[in-house]
């Protein structure tokens, strides 16, 4: 299984710390280009220890200079999906 299905995969289960999913990834650099992608394409969010979600303008940022293991501590991914239905929120409305 592919390092960003098995992140996928993980995160079925809640939330896990960037420092974790970043194990999961043969490098650094492999791991930055596959989270910003599930992030890009909206499948994960990204979210503070304190739940604060983070707007695409602070990843971005966060992925294009070389954050520390410090601040990847200090934030999770979710699943975006899991976390709709989980909160009954549908995630495209017609009305």
């Amino acid at each position: 299984m592919s390092p960003e299905l098995e992140t996928l995969d993980q995160l079925q289960g809640g939330e896990l710390h960037l420092s974790i999913v970043a194990t999961l990834f043969p490098s650094t650099a492999a791991f930055r280009r596959a989270v910003m992608g599930l992030l890009s394409c909206g499948d994960v969010i990204l979210k503070t220890n304190q739940g604060r979600q983070l707007p695409r303008w602070e990843w971005e940022r966060l992925f294009a200079k070389d954050a520390s293991q410090e601040e990847f501590n200090e934030l999770k991914l979710r699943d975006h999906f899991a976390w709709l239905e989980k909160n009954k929120v549908e995630a495209f409305s017609f009305r």
